[in-house]
């Protein structure tokens, strides 16, 4: 399922992390994701080849046309699921930026697990297309 992020309803609960770009209408992101010096689809295609390398991560949906993807990743010791909602934009012919989504399923609270998470794919993005 699609998901418009500029519409969205954020959980009320603490176990969810939301990512924009700086140009988004929201206000209520915690973290701004980056223009990466990458076309839309190089990405699309950074982002499924970190997330494939994530423990316990797979991937449920990939609309190439709408410029979305979903993962799902579970929680080691209980096996927790958590949906992961991420949308490419281009910025350019070779610029892009994405927002992104992560969010458990069951739970009130998540131990910052994804927050940590966004984080994390947006490091590890940045580490690998600085290197394209």
């Amino acid at each position: 399922m699609l998901l418009d992020f500029d519409t969205i309803p954020r959980k009320r609960t603490p176990n969810s992390a939301l990512a924009l770009p700086a140009h988004s209408a929201r206000d209520d992101a915690e973290l701004e994701s980056p223009v990466f010096s990458a076309a839309v689809e190089q990405l699309r295609d950074a982002v499924v080849s970190i997330a494939a390398r994530e423990p316990r991560t797979h991937l449920l949906h990939l609309d190439r046309e709408a410029m979305q993807a979903e993962f799902e990743q579970s929680s080691k010791l209980f096996r927790f699921p958590d949906t992961i909602t991420v949308a490419f934009e281009p910025v350019d012919a070779t610029h892009a930026t994405l927002s992104i989504y992560s969010r458990a399923r069951f739970g009130y609270y998540d131990f910052g697990v994804n927050r940590k998470r966004v984080q994390r794919w947006l490091d590890l993005l940045a580490d690998k297309l600085a290197g394209s």
